[in-house]
C-alpha cells in the first residue's frame, strides 16, 4: 500500500514540476518576444536619428525638426518602457531619494536610448562641430544598443548556417558594375 502511495505522490510531484517548468519556459519566451518587439522600436528611432546625422538625403529643415522632435519623444517613452525589462543596478545609496524603479544605476542598454534622446533634443540648436560629434556618439550608441539587445534576446547565433556566413560587402559602385548588360535590355 505504501508503495502505491509513494508512486502516486511521485507522479503528482513530477506533474507539478513539469507544470512549473512549462510555465517558466512560457514566461521566458513571452519576455523575450516583448523585449524583441521593444528593441525593434528602439532601433527604428535610433536609426532614423543616424540617417538624419548622415545627411545624405536632402531633408527639408522643417521635416528634420519634426523627425527629431518625434525621435525625442519616442526615445523618452522607450527608455521608460525599458525599465519594465531592465532594473537599475544597486549602487550604494545612489538615488536613494528616488522611487524604487529609479534607485541605483540605470542599465547600459537604457543609457544608449537616453543618449539618442539627448541628441534628438539638442541637435537642431547645435553648431556644425557639435553636430558632427553628436552624430559619432549617436552612431556608437545605436551599435552598442543593438549589441546589448542581441545578447538579451539570445540572437547571438543564427539558426541557419547560411545566414551566419560573412557577407561580401555593400559597395554600391562595385555592385552596379557587376550588373550584366543583358539584364539592362
Amino acid at each position: 500500500m505504501w508503495e502505491a502511495v509513494a508512486g502516486f505522490a511521485s507522479a503528482i510531484i513530477a506533474a507539478i514540476g513539469l507544470m512549473v517548468a512549462w510555465r517558466r519556459s512560457r514566461e521566458t519566451a513571452l519576455r523575450t518576444g516583448e523585449v524583441l518587439s521593444w528593441s525593434q522600436q528602439v532601433i527604428s528611432a535610433m536609426q532614423r536619428l543616424n540617417l538624419i546625422c548622415q545627411g545624405h538625403a536632402s531633408i527639408d529643415p522643417e521635416m528634420e525638426r519634426d523627425a527629431l522632435r518625434q525621435i525625442y519623444f519616442e526615445t523618452s517613452v522607450l527608455a521608460e518602457q525599458g525599465r519594465l525589462f531592465f532594473r537599475n543596478a544597486a549602487a550604494g545609496d545612489h538615488g536613494a531619494d528616488k522611487p524604487e524603479a529609479y534607485r541605483g544605476r540605470r542599465p547600459e542598454i537604457l543609457d544608449q536610448i537616453l543618449v539618442a534622446h539627448a541628441i534628438a533634443g539638442t541637435f537642431t540648436a547645435a553648431d556644425k562641430e557639435r553636430r558632427a560629434r553628436m552624430c559619432c556618439v549617436a552612431h556608437d550608441a545605436a551599435r552598442r544598443f543593438v549589441t546589448l539587445a542581441q545578447k538579451e534576446v539570445g540572437r547571438s547565433r543564427t539558426v541557419s548556417a547560411e545566414t551566419s556566413k560573412g557577407g561580401t560587402g555593400t559597395n554600391l559602385d562595385i555592385l552596379l558594375a557587376e550588373v550584366a548588360p543583358e539584364r539592362l535590355a
